[in-house]
């Protein structure tokens, strides 16, 4: 019995898809069927770049017959679907010459920006958690009191109902010694012995 390879990041790892984005590019529109389908093969490579967004295997840039492989394609035909994308405006290319998607730059750079932006309020909160506790503590009734302390709900909720009943919070309240009054439909019905 053989055991299975874990699942790589970029295996599991999805790419967002807009279609209304993908036939609203005016750009994108203009070309031909085999460039669009060109080019959606390059968006996926792209999206398991690194970094995303490049078209990149490795730390080396893929070439045109590169790609022509990658995509099973003859190396002529990628050289002119690449220069009807290039024309169209799809795609930029760095100073090194290496092809890249602006919009998925775009979103790294964004979302990069917004895990910084989470992981400093994140930790200005428990920084400050303290400080706000003792703050806020005398504006609470005795109960957000009660709900403020890191216990179990089950056993600030008993805790709660044991004031008003004006028992200990360890124990239910008891009825036991309050008289039980039996309705008149009760008392007409007939008990079924076995």
């Amino acid at each position: 019995m053989t055991k299975k390879k874990p699942a790589s990041s970029s295996a599991t790892r999805w790419m967002k898809f807009y279609p209304r984005d993908w036939i609203g590019d005016s750009e994108l529109r203009t070309c031909s069927l085999a460039a669009r389908g060109l080019w959606i093969d390059m968006l996926c490579l792209m999206d398991s770049a690194s970094p995303r967004g490049h078209l990149k295997l490795g730390r080396k840039r893929i070439d045109p017959p590169t790609l022509a492989g990658l995509t099973n394609t003859p190396a002529g035909k990628v050289e002119k679907l690449l220069d009807e994308l290039r024309k169209k405006g799809v795609f930029s290319v760095t100073t090194h010459g290496t092809i890249y998607c602006r919009k998925m730059v775009a979103e790294r750079k964004r979302s990069a920006n917004g895990a910084k932006l989470a992981a400093i309020r994140w930790s200005k909160d428990t920084e400050n958690e303290k400080e706000n506790r003792l703050r806020n503590a005398g504006r609470m009734t005795p109960e957000s009191r009660i709900q403020n302390k890191q216990e179990p709900y089950n056993s600030r909720l008993v805790a709660v109902r044991a004031k008003r009943h004006h028992q200990p919070a360890n124990d239910p309240p008891d009825f036991s010694n309050e008289p039980v009054q039996i309705s008149e439909a009760l008392s007409r019905t007939r008990i079924l012995k076995h």
